[in-house]
């Protein structure tokens, strides 16, 4: 066979770069030129404007800066500690702002939980006007601004409760007189009821015995109180005095004093704390282990508060001193029964702490003709500004604890019902556990939202940390550095809630492969 003539391979020709015109052409390298123009453009107008506004802030003497803050303040808070002052430093009062907004932040941040999941429990209530009710409550708040709501809540409402020396109490001051008759009534009706307990489990008739029997005790208790024999039904008197007073300056509460001999009765109080946890691990793992349910939260709960009652039977019972030091109305000292100085009003309430036998004293709120004298006060402005944020939030925790618990597939449900789980355990062990993983990420959101709207509180007056600083900006023209400062601390409070949010999602999430 003729062998073929083949041509020779052709040398291979070295690889060629590309061009910079290849390169020019190529599309991702223009997008990344756009990029790096785009950013050196931002860049120099950002430095330009920046320092524009500098170099006009050095001609007006007002460069950027924290030194400020150590100048007086020179001007008053209406909520304010006993140790701010007009003498006190803008330091100090932006201090007092960030105190007064984290008390409605986080007060509002409980109450509308507490709140919303009760109405959004209420909106799948079976009962059509309960449910109706609600989903009005809920509809209304949420269409509504919330700005408008705070106005209609100081303006409406606390500017219209009574002067001063017309204030609402609660209870009204007096003497109560409580009938026998009445104790009798609630004695009948323990004894009854506890006799129906002992009724065989398919007795259904429960309810039609107890009315009878209770209906029975009562007529019995007025035939004897009519004729005489009991002298009209005899009556106990207690004089009451009020716990809370209401008017156009605000609030008054009871306040709790703490005593020198509060760290002797919270040792008490932190080892039934202990206990109490130890008995929650431990009932826990049994119930584990053996399947035997224990009532473990009431034997937590019991640990905790006998050993508290316990502890203030032996921290109280150490004597307080007969005689003590007080100084009479010429300016001496001198040495006086504790009994009668205290009568005399001598003491005073640094002493009362130091000679109290009690752990805790409990102030009724007092007043005289201007002013109170005693308990908690809380001002309008802070109970307009906390009613409208826990409200308005509540309307939107409602419906999404509402959206949890439709989440739930209703097999689970029927489930446990039909392994005769009562409604609230239902509710406790197979709803919610599953409900708060649809709960959570959002319910964060509002949590959030919350702590951004308390802002709004310059709107009534009330002295928060935006308008504490809007005033310190105003004074010092450290306008920057104050709005900054805002700005930092509202991220950081954003940030802690966002934390702690996501650390309870993790919690209860399902984990899965």
């Amino acid at each position: 066979m003729a062998a073929t003539n083949s041509p020779p391979p052709s040398p291979v020709s070295p690889r060629s770069s590309p061009s910079l015109i290849g390169y020019l052409r190529d599309d991702r390298v223009l997008q990344i030129i756009g990029q790096i123009v785009f950013a050196l453009i931002l860049i120099a107008a950002l430095y330009g404007l920046t320092t524009s506004i500098l170099n006009a802030l050095v001609e007006r003497n007002l460069t950027p800066n924290l030194v400020f803050l150590q100048n007086r303040a020179g001007f008053d808070i209406s909520e304010k500690p006993e140790w701010y002052s007009a003498n006190s430093t803008y330091w100090d009062a932006y201090t007092v702002g960030i105190t007064n907004t984290l008390r409605v932040v986080v007060l509002g941040l409980v109450l509308s939980t507490l709140l919303g999941i009760f109405v959004g429990v209420a909106l799948l209530s079976r009962n059509w006007l309960v449910r109706t009710i609600f989903t009005v409550y809920v509809e209304l708040l949420r269409n509504t601004p919330l700005l408008v709501q705070l106005f209609a809540w100081y303006f409406v409402v606390m500017l219209s409760l009574p002067t001063f020396q017309q204030s609402l109490s609660f209870p009204q001051e007096g003497i109560t007189v409580i009938p026998l008759r009445f104790l009798l009534y609630a004695l009948g009706a323990l004894l009854i009821w506890s006799t129906i307990r002992r009724l065989p489990s398919h007795y259904h008739d429960r309810r039609r015995v107890y009315v009878r029997g209770y209906a029975a005790v009562v007529i019995v208790i007025e035939l004897v109180a009519r004729l005489g024999i009991i002298n009209g039904g005899g009556a106990l008197r207690f004089e009451v005095l009020p716990w809370a007073y209401i008017n156009i300056r605000g609030f008054a509460f009871p306040e709790l004093v703490t005593t020198n001999r509060l760290a002797e009765w919270l040792t008490f109080v932190t080892v039934g704390a202990v206990l109490a946890g130890i008995l929650w691990i431990y009932f826990g793992r049994l119930k584990e282990t053996t399947g035997l349910v224990s009532p473990r939260g009431r034997y937590a709960l019991a640990a905790i508060v006998l050993l508290a009652l316990f502890g203030w039977l032996i921290v109280s019972g150490e004597p307080a001193p007969v005689s003590v030091p007080v100084v009479n109305a010429e300016g001496v000292t001198t040495m006086m029964n504790l009994n009668e100085a205290r009568a005399d009003g001598l003491i005073t309430l640094q002493d009362e702490q130091i000679y109290a036998t009690v752990p805790l004293i409990l102030r009724l709120p007092e007043k005289n003709n201007f002013r109170f004298t005693s308990g908690t006060q809380i001002t309008p402005e802070y109970m307009a500004l906390l009613l409208g944020l826990v409200i308005y939030t509540s309307a939107f925790i409602a419906e999404i604890v509402r959206a949890g618990i439709l989440a739930v597939p209703k097999g689970q449900v029927e489930a446990a019902r039909a392994l005769g789980f009562g409604y609230g355990d239902v509710l406790r062990f197979v709803i919610l556990p599953q409900a708060l993983r649809v709960i959570i990420p959002p319910l964060g959101n509002q949590y959030l939202n919350l702590a951004k709207n308390s802002s709004l509180a310059i709107a009534i007056a009330y002295a928060d940390l935006f308008l504490i600083t809007t005033t310190i900006m105003n004074q010092s023209g450290q306008s920057i550095t104050g709005m900054a400062m805002v700005m930092l601390t509202y991220l950081i409070i954003s940030l802690i809630i966002a934390t702690l949010m996501d650390r309870a999602n993790r919690r209860f999430q399902l984990i899965t492969r």
